[in-house]
């Protein structure tokens, strides 16, 4: 190592430090012009798009067609059903009571409650040795009175000639009883009277046999066999089988559609009688309107109407096919009322605010009517005046109804933007509305 190498180290450091504080001067000014750059271009796209900013740009909107569901209109002669309900209750019933006293030795068997018996059919038997025996006695008082009664023709004979021989009037008073005529009178009151006892005794001896008075049905019994009977006791109760009423609830107002026989015609209305949890929905038995009762249901102030309805057991057809009335049960009926010609049938959820209809016009609009109801029912409405023949009524609900809105049908009436419309296909009425 020479005396002059430190000094030269010493002069390189100065130029080492001078090339690192120019590179980090240019670094500084490099990252200054990147975010002068950065800054300018974003000031450049803010000022385009404040200059160049979008609009929105108004479209026309097509209306939308409301989708409903129509019924094309046809007037029609509709008859009334006037609805009601009903309780089942007998046309005919008794207690049946004992004539004579006895013992009960003979039962029938059906004579438990619900067993049925046609019109003089042996029901039960009471001991008739007593009255047999009266019988005999009857009868031999009669022979002894009818005896009696030819003996004293024969002494009437003998007086009658004596009266004669003697040739000697006498007075009135004294000929009667020369010629016996008080005793003759008496022979025969005597005859009459074992006559009248007989005929008695056979009758009685006749009552220990108890039949129905009638076609009935025992609806309960009050003696069984060996049951000792005492005359006038209930031995059972019995009802008609012929003719079952039901005693029917119907508003006042609705009386006038209802022919009722002894208030308003000679014979009385048709009527369906439906008891659904006994016989289903769609089996109804027939009945007629009989009767219209002198007072009103005092609860609810409705007009109460008998039913009668025949047969009601339907004992005349095979036991499995039968459809009883049960007493005492409720019913629905359908009073068949008077007829109503060109109307239009109208369902009760398409009678808008109780007096108004929306139709769908030809050009697949909205036409809101008012229409005049010719008679009203829980279901459906009868219409006279305000529909028309071919008019589409609208059936379905409408959220926010505006007349002229347009409307498409569900079944087929297509609206098109111009307002044409292809007709929709015609929906037949029904004729009979169910309860």
């Amino acid at each position: 190592m020479t005396a002059n190498e430190p000094p030269a180290r010493d002069a390189e450091a100065p130029r080492h430090r001078g090339d690192s504080e120019a590179r980090l001067w240019l670094s500084r000014v490099v990252r200054l012009l990147l975010v002068v750059v950065i800054l300018g271009a974003g000031v450049t796209v803010a000022v385009y798009w404040m200059l160049n900013r979008p609009t929105a740009q108004r479209q026309h909107r097509e209306p939308q067609a409301v989708l409903v569901e129509v019924r094309r209109t046809t007037p029609q002669t509709h008859r009334v059903a006037v609805r009601g309900m009903g309780t089942v209750v007998p046309s005919r019933s008794i207690n049946l009571p004992s004539q004579v006293g006895g013992r009960v030795v003979e039962v029938s068997p059906g004579f438990v409650p619900g067993g049925s018996f046609k019109a003089g059919q042996r029901i039960l038997q009471i001991e008739p040795i007593d009255y047999e025996l009266a019988v005999e006695q009857r009868k031999a008082e009669l022979v002894k009175a009818e005896s009696d009664f030819k003996v004293e023709l024969g002494q009437q004979s003998v007086a009658q000639r004596e009266y004669e021989l003697l040739g000697r009037e006498v007075r009135e008073e004294d000929r009667e009883l020369v010629l016996r005529k008080p005793q003759l009178a008496m022979a025969q009151a005597a005859v009459a009277s074992a006559q009248a006892a007989l005929r008695q005794a056979e009758l009685d001896l006749a009552r220990t046999s108890v039949a129905a008075p009638f076609n009935a049905m025992i609806q309960s019994r009050g003696v069984d066999l060996g049951s000792e009977v005492s005359t006038g006791a209930a031995l059972a109760s019995l009802v008609g089988t012929d003719t079952y009423w039901v005693r029917v609830l119907i508003p006042v107002d609705e009386l006038g559609w209802i022919s009722v026989p002894g208030f308003n015609a000679q014979t009385g209305s048709d009527v369906r009688v439906y008891h659904e949890s006994a016989w289903g929905a769609e089996v109804f038995r027939q009945g007629k309107v009989e009767r219209l009762m002198t007072e009103l249901e005092p609860q609810g102030r409705m007009a109460m109407l008998l039913v009668a309805v025949a047969d009601p057991l339907e004992l005349s057809r095979p036991v499995a096919e039968r459809r009883p009335l049960i007493l005492d049960s409720y019913v629905h009926v359908a009073i068949e009322g008077r007829s109503l010609a060109d109307v239009v049938r109208v369902e009760r959820t398409a009678l808008r605010d109780g007096e108004k209809v929306w139709v769908m016009t030809p050009d697949g609009t909205l036409a809101i009517r008012r229409v005049e109801v010719a008679w009203s029912g829980d279901e459906y409405v009868l219409v006279r005046e305000g529909l028309s023949e071919g008019d589409l009524l609208v059936t379905s609900d409408i959220g926010a109804p505006v007349e002229g809105m347009a409307l498409r049908a569900s079944d087929g009436t297509a609206t098109t933007p111009e307002g044409a419309s292809v007709p929709a296909t015609p929906s037949a009425p029904q004729a009979e509305e169910r309860p």
